[in-house]
C-alpha cells in the first residue's frame, strides 16, 4: 500500500490518508489485511450525511468489507470523524474493525462503539451487520483507556 488508497481511474475531491504504521494488538490466526480500495461516494450519501456541507466523505472495500469515512456534525454537535463498516452476510470481524480504523483514522485519536441505553438503540434489519465508530473528543472517556501509574 502507497500513502493514499488505491482509486480505480475517477477524479474525487481528495483522497482518504492511509496510515502505513502497525496494525496494534494480535490477530486471529489465518487473518490476511485486505487493500483498501477507494471509490466514489454515491451523490445520495453525501447528500444524506452532510447536507449542503463540503466535508470530507470517502468510501472503500476493504475484501468483503464496505466502509465509509466522513467527518460529520453529529446530531449538530461539533464535527467528528465516523466510520461505517460492514460485510454484506456476516458482521467483519474484530480483525477487520481494528484494521480499517488504524489504517483510516492513523495512531492519534481515540474513538468508541457507543452501545446506547434500548431506548435508543437502533437496529434496521437491512443495517444488520454494521458497525459504527465515532471519534472522541476533547478527552471524553480518557480515564477509561489510558492506564495510570
Amino acid at each position: 500500500m502507497g500513502k493514499h488508497a488505491r482509486v480505480p481511474g475517477f477524479p474525487i475531491r481528495e483522497r482518504a490518508r492511509i496510515w502505513q504504521g502497525l496494525v496494534p494488538g494480535t490477530h486471529e490466526p489465518g487473518f490476511a489485511e485486505q487493500a483498501l480500495v477507494e471509490f466514489r461516494p454515491p451523490e445520495e450519501l453525501r447528500a444524506l450525511t452532510h447536507g449542503d456541507l463540503d466535508l470530507p466523505l470517502h468510501c472503500f472495500h476493504m475484501g468483503e468489507c464496505k466502509i465509509i469515512l466522513g467527518r460529520e456534525p453529529c446530531n449538530g454537535g461539533p464535527l467528528r470523524w465516523h466510520l461505517s463498516i460492514s460485510c454484506p452476510q456476516r458482521h467483519p470481524s474484530w480483525d477487520e474493525i481494528k484494521t480499517a480504523r488504524y489504517r483510516l483514522l492513523g495512531p492519534d485519536m481515540a474513538v468508541a462503539m457507543i452501545l446506547p441505553p434500548p431506548e435508543h438503540y437502533v437496529n434496521v434489519e437491512s443495517q444488520d451487520h454494521v458497525f459504527q465508530l465515532y471519534e472522541l473528543l476533547d478527552g471524553e472517556a480518557y480515564d477509561a483507556w489510558v492506564m495510570t501509574s
